[in-house]
């Protein structure tokens, strides 16, 4: 995969989402290629969806969210455990009037949060919920009878049926949306994280928020605006290259072996030796002597993290094999896996001495998570991370999905930090 931009998806989300900012986001777009529609606003206000501004009903909160990963600790305090459902609750308090919330979550049980978005509706935010229908938990029941189903509307809550933008499949996203919150403005968060006790307590989730990317942005609310349609799209994959960042969204039902599965592909942009001072681990010879450079220094080689929920079936077997022909091209390889995890797939991962770890104390992680250290698309000093709602595994080709392909320090510092507390504690 190249990464490129699908220009006629680019035209379609165009079409669906307007942006709030012109002097910043049209440099950035035009950057891109992507020709958004522009319309003038005032500060704080989401033109896309057109209301009045209600009289608000209580202060605005000044929490302001900003770039980075943020981890729930299973294993840890009560404090530990909501520690995402307290940052996605902070955001809510602190988006002003005017502004728009847009959330997709698989499964939403959280009365307090439930709470929250109706109180932001009711001081005249725009509260925009898509929620899957597997199970119809209270909260998500209380938001539609609150906001309304009406799609059209400057507030609503539904169910998607079954993949919102596909033929089959579900609503797996775990995606919030905020146009302004505190003094931050084009606030994407993207995770594993769905919003019941059973994902704060027994699993090891994560977000990754991003903070001022107008074009980053308006990519995921122009998709959300297709989701809310909520009928088959002719384009149904997209994928984008946006300043450091590469966002995916499935289904993707064109994927009908390894080579055109884009997680395939971007794990064949991976090589093992060459990895630059100061990234990757140590190489070492089999007798433990280190490899050296020919200039005497010793050699690194790159490093891979895994953590997933859900990792099976026939692709799931095709990624293992090729995680397996990493392992054995030298790269440093270790997994935490989930309780969705295959037994063809376990077997490949143990067979080529892969440390593995599922947990010790009944906790699991329902990450879906990747990142290493090393070389990467020829970059020897690569540092990335693969976040968001996509399993491993073939159903998970025809779900309402997404990745965030992250890069630089600060993600991969953050997400190696929690892998060792999963490896050590989980």
């Amino acid at each position: 995969m190249n990464g490129a931009w699908d220009m006629h998806n680019a035209r379609s989300l165009a079409r669906l989402a307007t942006v709030a900012r012109r002097s910043t986001v049209a440099l950035t777009v035009a950057a891109l290629g992507v020709a958004f529609a522009v319309h003038g606003a005032g500060p704080g206000a989401d033109p896309g969806t057109a209301s009045d501004v209600r009289q608000a009903a209580r202060k605005v909160g000044s929490y302001t969210p900003v770039t980075g990963a943020i981890f729930n600790r299973p294993v840890g305090t009560r404090w530990q455990q909501v520690a995402i459902f307290r940052h996605v609750n902070k955001t809510i308090d602190s988006t002003p009037p005017g502004a728009t919330i847009r959330m997709a979550v698989y499964s939403f049980a959280e009365a307090k949060t439930a709470n929250k978005l109706i109180k932001a509706d009711r001081r005249g935010v725009n509260v925009q919920i898509l929620f899957n229908h597997h199970k119809e938990y209270g909260p998500e029941k209380r938001l539609i009878r609150e906001l309304g189903t009406k799609r059209g509307k400057a507030s609503f809550a539904r169910f998607c049926e079954k993949s919102c933008r596909g033929e089959k499949g579900n609503m797996h996203q775990k995606v919030f949306l905020f146009s302004k919150a505190g003094s931050a403005e084009n606030v994407v968060m993207v995770g594993s994280n769905n919003m019941t006790r059973n994902n704060a307590v027994n699993q090891w989730s994560d977000i990754y928020t991003v903070v001022g990317d107008p074009a980053l942005y308006w990519t995921y609310a122009g998709v959300f605006d297709q989701m809310r349609q909520d009928r088959i799209q002719s384009h149904q994959f997209i994928n984008a290259r946006i300043n450091s960042f590469g966002p995916e969204f499935y289904p993707n039902p064109s994927v009908v072996s390894q080579e055109t599965d884009p997680m395939w592909q971007q794990l064949s942009q991976i090589s093992c030796a060459g990895a630059a001072p100061g990234y990757g681990t140590p190489a070492f010879n089999p007798d433990g002597t280190p490899v050296l450079n020919p200039d005497g220094t010793q050699a690194h080689n790159t490093m891979i993290r895994l953590s997933h929920h859900a990792w099976n079936g026939d692709r799931g077997i095709w990624l293992a094999r090729k995680v397996a022909e990493l392992k054995r091209a030298g790269c440093d390889v270790r997994i935490v896996y989930g309780i969705g995890i295959g037994g063809a797939v376990k077997a490949i991962l143990a067979n080529n001495q892969i440390p593995m770890s599922s947990g010790a104390t009944g906790k699991h992680t329902h990450q879906k998570v990747l990142f290493l250290s090393g070389v990467f698309a020829g970059n020897p000093a690569s540092q990335v991370v693969w976040n968001g709602s996509h399993n491993w595994s073939d159903g998970a080709l025809k779900r309402d999905d997404t990745v965030l392909r992250v890069e630089g320090p600060q993600a991969f510092s953050q997400y190696n930090a929690n892998f060792e507390d999963m490896w050590a504690n989980g």
